[in-house]
């Protein structure tokens, strides 16, 4: 080998000194910005993302399904339809293979929360909430850095808090604020844990509200203070780069909030109709068409369901 070959080798070599092997670290396909789901009949109110592996979760009010959508829109039952209750929110642990979800009592069981391991799909842990709480319900629920579960309850002015490692259950918080005023089960719905890990933000479906629980220990309730547009009536919501997101039947809202999450501007963008709730995916804000507002109201369903990505950049227009 000549010198000057010789020093060509070495001066690539010192270039690429700590590069990994691009066959070690493949280049992952950007999500869709559309997912439609295959059921014509399983109103999927619920959805999660696991970054792990890149699958969304969508739930169903029908039929007790869950669906898991991959990122390049394959479609697989994580879990088969039973009938055996109506299941809205979901969460994922990714860092312990879980996936939570609500389960609605259809079928004579109890309102529980299911936990489940993602790899094998086994149930891992029952939790019923009626023994936290007269006719305890779960409508939504969100989780700490540590795993623990917070969870609304649309009849009771109750927030729980649920123990994976326990497999034990507690009224975390109190409040009138969090209370039905209707008697209708149309209190609390989504939640949320703040970016800093100090407050849960929990939106009242009606009256349309925000209410700030401070964590860790839940001793301090109180009303958020809006401004900038009227906020419909929440139902999911979620934190993406550090602002949060509320769903409702046919809009989407951006909430900025200040730095202690006591109050916040709103700014709100019409969508297609049918929404329920949201997640973040891969820091990009995915919502689930599920026709729930249709469903309850004995109205026809507006096929198909879908998940799809909203562009938070029209929030700034």
């Amino acid at each position: 080998m000549s010198n000057k070959l010789t020093a060509v080798t070495m001066a690539c070599a010192l270039a690429c000194w700590g590069c990994s092997d691009s066959s070690d670290t493949p280049l992952q396909p950007a999500l869709l910005t559309q997912y439609t789901l295959g059921s014509d009949d399983s109103v999927p109110e619920g959805v999660a993302f696991d970054p792990e592996q890149r699958n969304f979760y969508a739930t169903s009010l029908q039929g007790a399904s869950i669906t898991r959508v991959a990122a390049d829109g394959s479609e697989s039952l994580f879990r088969q339809p039973d009938d055996r209750a109506e299941i809205l929110g979901a969460q994922v642990d990714a860092q312990s293979r879980r996936l939570w979800v609500c389960a609605r009592a259809v079928d004579g069981i109890d309102n529980q929360v299911w936990m489940y391991d993602l790899n094998s799909g086994e149930l891992q842990e029952t939790f019923t909430l009626g023994a936290l709480a007269t006719n305890g319900s779960c409508n939504d629920l969100d989780l700490d850095t540590t795993g623990l579960a917070y969870v609304t309850d649309s009849g009771n002015p109750t927030v729980y808090r649920l123990d994976p490692t326990t497999g034990k259950g507690e009224v975390f918080a109190a409040s009138p604020l969090l209370a039905d005023i209707t008697g209708f089960g149309l209190g609390q719905n989504g939640i949320a844990v703040s970016p800093d890990g100090t407050a849960l933000i929990v939106a009242i479906f009606t009256p349309p509200a925000l209410v700030r629980v401070s964590l860790p220990e839940g001793e301090a309730v109180t009303s958020i203070a809006l401004t900038g547009d009227t906020l419909p009536s929440p139902d999911g919501i979620v934190f993406v780069d550090g602002d949060l997101y509320t769903v409702a039947n046919a809009s989407v809202s951006r909430v900025r909030l200040n730095g202690d999450f006591t109050a916040g501007t709103v700014v709100t963008v019409a969508q297609r109709s049918g929404l329920s709730t949201a997640a973040n995916a891969e820091d990009q804000l995915y919502v689930i068409k599920s026709e729930v507002t249709n469903f309850v109201l004995g109205e026809p369903l507006d096929l198909p369901f879908e998940i799809f990505r909203v562009d938070t950049g029209e929030f700034d227009q």
